[in-house]
């Protein structure tokens, strides 16, 4: 068999195999893309602070800042492993209380619609509490 005979012959093997797997990886029908078609606008998490954004991996010692809260359920967000590695680190570094050198902290999605060929952005709070800049 000469070797475009062997990629078509993969390729269908794959694709029927796909159909009847669903989504598992390796095989899937990449439902997650289908409703971005109709999509108008998408989320990106994010944490400020002092109105600047920041890395979380920058904070530490969080107080207030409900990690149950930080959930990508009922945003178009496309980053969902983000939002998911951003809510155990807060989990992982939490602290019993807050002192004088923490500062404030909002976590949130800025929410991104392109609108006449003008970006526009809001902000969608989900938790907010207070934290210490990690020292290097």
């Amino acid at each position: 068999m000469n070797a475009t005979l062997w990629a078509f012959a993969s390729f269908f093997i794959y694709l029927v195999v796909s159909l009847l797997v669903g989504d598992t990886f390796p095989f899937s029908r990449y439902s997650m893309y289908a409703k971005l078609r109709n999509r108008v606008e998408g989320a990106v998490f994010a944490v400020r602070v002092a109105g600047q954004l920041v890395p979380v991996g920058e904070l530490e010692r969080f107080v207030g800042v409900d990690p149950a809260k930080v959930d990508p359920e009922g945003y178009p967000c496309s980053q969902q492993w983000v939002v998911y590695e951003a809510r155990r680190w807060i989990e992982a570094n939490g602290a019993a209380e807050a002192d004088d050198t923490s500062v404030e902290v909002e976590v949130g999605f800025r929410v991104l619609r392109l609108e006449r060929f003008v970006l526009q952005e809001r902000w969608a709070p989900l938790t907010s509490g207070r934290a210490h800049r990690r020292t290097r």
